[in-house]
């Protein structure tokens, strides 16, 4: 993940959840009902602030080129999962001068000759982007 390793735990992210939505025990419009681990942006957010990162929303209504990648060194998007209404968090890692597409349901890091294309084609897929800045 764009952390580098995990520093959130489920336990955390569930607490989370009960704090954006106190009345939502059972039903909470932050985290999938089916106790997946499908975690929305707000969550994702809290839990990245709360570790001391400045985590902003990318409007994808922009273009791609817009992304402020020269002041940003980490991509985190909510993209749709194999399962219908499914969604599933990647990472984008810059490392030097290169980025790297950083997915649990891959063998390993990806190098990307395009960033900029990539986030493009994930825009196009309904995907939600989230900027870590230095």
């Amino acid at each position: 993940m764009i952390l580098g390793a995990p520093k959130v735990q489920k336990d955390t992210l569930d607490q989370i959840c009960e704090i954006l939505c106190p009345d939502g025990k059972w039903w909470n419009d932050h985290r999938s009902v089916l106790g997946t681990g499908n975690y929305d942006a707000n969550v994702a957010m809290y839990a990245l602030d709360e570790l001391g990162y400045h985590v902003s929303f990318f409007d994808t209504r922009k273009a791609p080129d817009q992304i402020p990648l020269d002041n940003c060194d980490g991509l985190l998007l909510n993209v749709k999962g194999s399962l219908p209404y499914s969604r599933h968090w990647i990472g984008c890692r810059q490392v030097h001068e290169s980025w790297y597409l950083l997915d649990s349901q891959k063998a390993g890091p990806i190098e990307l000759s395009d960033v900029v294309q990539k986030m493009k084609d994930y825009i196009s897929l309904g995907a939600h982007i989230l900027l870590r800045s230095f």
